[in-house]
């Protein structure tokens, strides 16, 4: 290898891959995007819920 050539490795787990992020941890960072996304609609849709039953 020369010393002007990068090692291409995923920016997440260090192992070799051609893309920036390897599908393996790609996969993982979308799995906690979708499952924070569905924590914070679960909230919104128990709120307004809440707040009616506050009116009555």
């Amino acid at each position: 290898m020369n010393v002007t050539e990068k090692k291409k490795v995923c920016m997440v787990c260090g192992k070799p891959s051609e893309a920036s992020i390897c599908d393996g941890c790609k996969a993982n960072i979308q799995g906690e995007a979708l499952g924070g996304k569905q924590k914070v609609d679960k909230k919104v849709k128990i709120e307004p819920d809440a707040l009616r039953r506050k009116k009555d």
